[in-house]
């Protein structure tokens, strides 16, 4: 993940990479829920930095972000 200079992660807009395909309620391309997903817009910082922590500490949602160019 890019740093900010006071060391908060610099993040996408949203956590979706387009690869929209579900496993029950979950997205398997962005780990999110359906809830999650609908609700992204109306979500404040903090609702999504909520998301963004839970997702940073999967370790596939890791996986798949180390594999990513800067």
């Amino acid at each position: 993940m890019i740093q900010h200079e006071r060391g908060a992660p610099k993040r996408p807009e949203s956590p979706c990479i387009k690869v929209c395909r579900l496993e029950g309620d979950t997205c398997l391309g962005c780990h999110r829920s359906l809830d999650e997903i609908g609700r992204w817009a109306r979500m404040d910082a903090a609702e999504r930095e909520i998301v963004w922590e839970r997702l940073d500490a999967l370790p596939e949602w890791a996986a798949e972000q180390a594999s990513q160019p800067d």
